[in-house]
């Protein structure tokens, strides 16, 4: 057959698929094209909410970098009256600091799980995070920040153990 030959009968079959009302290339089970059409639709509509909450996102933080900053309740430091030597730059926002990796030794460890546990039999869900906020609350009511860096402080590990612990 010539290609001539060949391309008439592609067209006749494309022509046939059509009239069963199938578009070429499509799937030949008429159930499986709702639900393809189904999670489509889905999809965008997700796209969609994602999109207008980061919109939503964008013009909060627009509102709070535009909100003017309290005016000081003393007197200026510096001397200057009010409206003196007003610059007109944004106010600094202030950024999170880094986040601080903790690692525990073994006593330490145990004495989370055993606070787990405790929190699982009164049906509690209590995060190691949770614990070491509540020990750095109770050491900051203790003790001042010198007298914690006096007692940390001095040499370096000389003897024992370096590093992580291995698994």
């Amino acid at each position: 057959m010539s290609d001539d030959g060949l391309d008439e009968l592609e067209r006749e079959a494309q022509d046939r698929k059509r009239r069963k009302g199938r578009e070429a290339g499509t799937s030949r089970n008429p159930r499986q094209r709702p639900k393809v059409e189904e999670e489509r639709q889905r999809r965008a509509a997700e796209a969609k909410k994602r999109e207008e909450e980061r919109q939503e996102r964008r013009r909060r933080e627009a509102e709070q970098l535009s909100d003017p900053e309290p005016p000081p309740v003393g007197p200026e430091p510096d001397g200057q009256d009010e409206g003196e030597g007003e610059s007109d730059a944004p106010p600094k926002r202030r950024t999170r600091p880094a986040s601080t990796p903790f690692y525990p030794d073994p006593d330490n460890e145990a004495f989370l799980w055993a606070i787990q546990s405790e929190a699982v039999k009164h049906r509690e869900k209590i995060p190691a995070t949770a614990v070491i906020r509540l020990a750095l609350r109770r050491l900051q009511d203790q003790k001042t920040p010198a007298e914690i860096v006096q007692e940390l402080g001095g040499p370096v590990q000389t003897k024992g153990k370096m590093g992580r612990p291995r698994r």
